[in-house]
């Protein structure tokens, strides 16, 4: 997983941390198990630094 940290023009940040795509191979194994993997989570904004609600 990876976070990106993208700054905006009112100074806040928008942190949208992603999981990386499986590869090829990766992918049939998940099928093959019956597994999925979970949902991309939702992104984060900040304020001066801190969370904002």
């Amino acid at each position: 997983m990876i976070d990106v940290h993208l700054p905006t023009t009112d100074g806040r940040t928008v942190i949208p941390p992603r999981y990386t795509q499986p590869e090829q191979e990766h992918r049939l194994l998940l099928h093959a198990l019956k597994l999925e993997l979970p949902t991309q989570p939702k992104p984060q904004i900040t304020a001066a630094g801190s969370l904002a609600n």
